[in-house]
């Protein structure tokens, strides 16, 4: 049998300043909503996992392509607000796409 990898895609998520949550706590809030809307059998092909973002309220995710659609639907039902503020297939792509953001000028917008 070969050995294939699979793909991932990683997401830049922005979160509330408000929130009480650590970004570990965040994190299992949206495995905790993926688990409720897919399964966990497809919570674990997803292999949701969180990456040291380095920005203030940014955390990052990495998820299986093939999950990515039921990732994208459980964060917009997710109770604290998230958005989505950048996706790559790298990190260290996704890391450069956020620090050439203004999040500043995100927060502003958001609120």
């Amino acid at each position: 049998m070969l050995n294939h990898r699979e793909k991932r895609r990683y997401l830049a998520i922005m979160y509330d300043d408000n929130t009480i949550l650590l970004p570990f706590q965040l994190h299992e809030k949206i495995a905790e909503r993926f688990k409720e809307l897919f399964g966990a059998i497809n919570c674990e092909l997803a292999m949701l996992k969180l990456y040291d973002s380095k920005f203030g309220n940014i955390l990052f995710v990495g998820c299986n392509l093939k999950y990515l659609d039921y990732l994208l639907v459980s964060l917009s039902m997710t109770q604290p607000s998230f958005t989505v503020v950048s996706l790559s297939g790298t990190i260290k792509r996704l890391r450069k796409n956020v620090s050439s953001l203004d999040i500043r000028n995100i927060k502003s917008i958001a609120k």
